[in-house]
C-alpha cells in the first residue's frame, strides 16, 4: 500500500455487513486489511482510486463521506441495478454532478463527478 494515499475511517455499525454492501457495490474491492489496536480493518478502494477503512464502533453517528466518479450517469446505473439503498438520481451542482446513497449504517455517501463549467 502506498502510505502517502489517504483514506477516509467509516465508522460501521457491522463490519461484516458493510463489508458485504461495499464489494457488492460495483467498482469497491478490498485493497487490504490493517490491524488496528488489535482489531483488523478492512480497506476498500473504489474504481476511481478513492479509499475508505471501515471501522466497527458500538455507537455511531452517521457521517457524510465524499468520493470521486469520473461518470456519474454510468455509476447511478450500475448502483440503481444493485438496488443500493437510498440511491439519488444525479443532479447538478456549481462543481459538477454527483449523487448520493446510504450505507447500511446510516452513512451517506457523495459521489461526485467533477465538471469544470467555465467558457474557455
Amino acid at each position: 500500500m502506498d502510505f502517502n494515499q489517504v483514506y477516509q475511517v467509516v465508522f460501521v455499525k457491522c463490519e461484516e455487513s458493510s463489508l458485504s454492501f461495499f464489494c457488492n457495490i460495483p467498482g469497491f474491492t478490498i485493497a487490504e486489511k490493517i490491524e488496528i489496536q488489535g482489531k483488523e480493518c478492512p480497506i476498500l478502494q473504489s474504481g476511481n482510486g478513492d479509499l475508505i477503512m471501515l471501522v466497527e464502533k458500538e455507537t455511531i453517528e452517521a457521517d457524510t463521506i465524499v468520493l470521486k466518479t469520473d461518470d456519474c450517469v454510468r455509476d447511478y446505473y450500475l448502483f440503481n441495478q444493485k438496488n443500493i439503498p437510498g440511491l439519488t438520481k444525479p443532479r447538478y451542482v456549481a462543481h459538477g454532478m454527483e449523487l448520493c446513497f446510504l450505507d447500511p449504517s446510516g452513512n451517506r455517501f457523495i459521489l461526485t463527478e467533477e465538471r469544470d463549467y467555465s467558457e474557455a
